[in-house]
């Protein structure tokens, strides 16, 4: 009796924490730093009406946000560096901020922004240099600020 329960134990263990083990080869998300707290409602991310995949967790460390979110297989190739984050009604949207932009490094992040107006704000004010490399040097100066690695 204390065999089988202690077999059934060691099952339900096995499946519970392989299951949550991301797949060989597959990273394990992609950061998304926020100013402030984004508000997010739904785990879904999408991109242009499509659920792309999904936000894996939150953390916060000196004010800024970051969440990590992972991307279905067939939509691996939108983790480029022309990639934005817009919180809109408590989901996360996937934005492209223009041009074509090159495939991320495993420890890159993006920058994300609590609501479409910050969004639309910053494309306005980066009109006349590279919106890609502001975004992209804004995310990375949320991290380096923020304390969180990983």
């Amino acid at each position: 009796m204390r065999k089988t329960a202690c077999c059934i134990l060691i099952m339900a263990m096995v499946g519970l924490y392989g299951c949550s083990m991301p797949p060989v080869g597959r990273s394990a998300g992609v950061g998304v730093m926020f100013d402030d707290d984004p508000l997010v409602f739904d785990s879904s991310v999408v991109y242009m009406g499509t659920v792309v995949g999904r936000m894996l967790s939150q953390e916060r460390g000196n004010g800024i946000t970051r969440v990590l979110i992972v991307l279905d297989d067939q939509y691996e190739d939108l983790k480029k560096t022309n990639m934005a984050v817009v919180v809109k009604s408590g989901q996360i949207h996937l934005r492209a901020l223009g041009g074509f932009g090159q495939p991320m490094t495993p420890d890159a992040c993006i920058l994300g922004f609590s609501n479409s107006f910050s969004y639309r704000w910053f494309k306005v004010k980066h009109l006349f240099n590279n919106v890609i490399l502001a975004a992209n040097q804004r995310a990375q100066a949320l991290q380096r600020r923020s304390g969180l690695t990983g």
